[in-house]
């Protein structure tokens, strides 16, 4: 496959009006037309090395469509929500100087304690305090940093319960570099958990951890810990506006996104306010709205610079001039993101999903399937999902992994009977691969594939599918948190 050569044909005047700082800026919407366009060729970051990707086990499918209660990411969410046992021990010298108010032996650290931080145990290396690796404290820092490990065990016991205090009791009841600490602690556990746990547990969880810090902001802070703080509420509010939207509640998500953009306004903070407009797009491209979608994009790319938000702006800009039938344009801004994405260094990658400072590169091949078969135009599709299907494989992303195998099942459909048997097939991995996890861009894909193969509905295959994607999609009512956890309004 050829890697990215820089410039291209069409590259020069005709990249758009000059933005901000000389930037070029947005192509014009243009209608399609007969001139010959150049569709920019997939192809792949110069770092990016497929084969070099940690494998990550996809779980397996389930045994029937009956149970998806106990599906292993509802068994890895539970799971997540238990890691505070490790750090129970620590604590309980702390509880017994408060209630016999006599002096506790110090706990000795344990093989799991001492150490350096592993990767297989990262919240025990965090919440326990054992000895330093990179060298020594002062006592004074040792003493307050073991408090600080304490205050941080006891609030992890608590949040990942549930049942003790609310988030908002548990902050105001802490010191506010403390409660900043664990609050952007939480905020890190939710992204890194978001795209492999069913939406409304996010959006719990993230309604929680808003309303603690909109508590904690009624208390004096200094300055640089208040800019601190009202950073965490928009990009909390930015989180909890995308698992809003695949609940299917743009409402709500519109709503959150117009908080997070505010905060980002008010702060000064280019990459938080162009991650709002990115999520906003996304929210309103699935919700039919490709124009609305176009102009979120277009502004945040006036509001950032250079960089892995910036490659994610255009991103949409691309998709969303596809469905608009604009081909000229979703070609140069693909090519431009192409370009853009080989410049963003690995330790910026991150995973997709919602972020505020990564772009995985992946990103661009999945978006380009999506726009070449928005145009129609299958093949390309193909080669754009030949780059991009081993790097989303190897990453713990369903929705992603989804999403790419119904669109080229949705392409693949208008050949007819001929290409019936892989439709089937794509359109049933998709399923299998988000058990357990109903969202709404994927439930939109499945209606569009079930809509698409109707006319073959006597095939036993097809027959099949359809019934796959509606239990799947009846799932959905099993996937809400429990009952004493805190919801949205209207997600009860």
């Amino acid at each position: 496959m050829p890697q990215s050569s820089g410039s291209s044909p069409d590259r020069g005047p005709e990249r758009g009006i000059p933005g901000p700082a000389g930037r070029p800026g947005p192509h014009p919407v243009r209608s399609a037309s007969g001139e010959s366009i150049l569709i920019p060729p997939a192809r792949t970051p110069p770092d990016d090395c497929p084969e070099d990707y940690p494998v990550e086990p996809p779980p397996p499918p389930p045994p029937s469509c009956a149970a998806p209660a106990r599906h292993p990411y509802a068994l890895g969410f539970a799971a997540f929500a238990r890691r505070s046992e490790l750090a129970v021990p620590a604590l309980l010298p702390v509880l017994n100087r408060r209630t016999r108010l006599a002096p506790a032996p110090r706990p000795v650290p344990g093989p799991a304690t001492a150490g350096p931080l592993t990767a297989g145990n990262p919240v025990a290396g965090r919440l326990v305090a054992g000895p330093t690796v990179t060298g020594l404290r002062a006592p004074a820092q040792r003493s307050r940093r073991r408090r600080g490990y304490a205050g941080a065990t006891m609030m992890t016991a608590m949040l990942a319960e549930g049942q003790i205090m609310e988030v908002s009791d548990v902050l105001a009841a802490s010191p506010v570099d403390l409660a900043l600490e664990r609050a952007e602690d939480l905020l890190d556990d939710l992204l890194c958990a978001h795209e492999r746990t069913p939406p409304a547990h996010i959006l719990a969880q993230t309604v929680r951890l808003r309303r603690g810090l909109e508590r904690l902001a009624r208390r004096s802070v200094p300055g640089g810990d208040a800019r601190r703080r009202d950073l965490l509420i928009g990009r909390v509010a930015v989180l909890g506006a995308d698992a809003a939207f695949k609940l299917g509640d743009t409402v709500t998500a519109r709503s959150l996104t117009t908080l997070g953009f505010q905060v980002g306004q008010a702060l000064g903070d280019a990459a938080l306010c162009g991650s709002a407009r990115e999520v906003a797009a996304v929210a309103e491209f699935y919700a039919g709205r490709p124009e609305e979608a176009l102009r979120l994009a277009r502004d945040g790319l006036t509001r950032v610079d250079d960089g892995p938000v910036h490659v994610r702006l255009v991103c949409q800009v691309a998709r969303a001039l596809a469905a608009l039938g604009d081909v000229r344009g979703a070609a140069l801004s693909l090519d431009e993101a192409y370009d853009l994405a080989d410049l963003v260094p690995p330790d910026q990658w991150g995973r997709p999903g919602p972020a505020f400072e990564t772009c995985h590169p992946v990103l661009v091949p999945y978006h380009a399937t999506t726009a070449m078969c928005l145009l129609g135009r299958p093949t390309a599709a193909e080669q754009h999902a030949e780059l991009a299907l081993p790097g989303l494989d190897a990453l713990e992303v369903p929705g992603f992994r989804s999403v790419i195998r119904l669109d080229l099942a949705i392409a693949l459909s208008r050949q007819g009977r001929l290409e019936l048997d892989r439709v089937c097939t794509l359109a049933s991995e998709a399923i299998e691969i988000s058990w357990g996890r109903t969202v709404a861009s994927v439930s939109i894909r499945a209606d569009q594939l079930l809509t698409a193969t109707r006319a073959h509905s006597e095939v036993r295959a097809v027959r099949r599918v359809a019934l796959l994607v509606r239990e799947w999609q009846r799932s959905a009512a099993n996937q809400r948190p429990a009952p004493g956890a805190v919801t949205a309004p209207g997600h009860r």
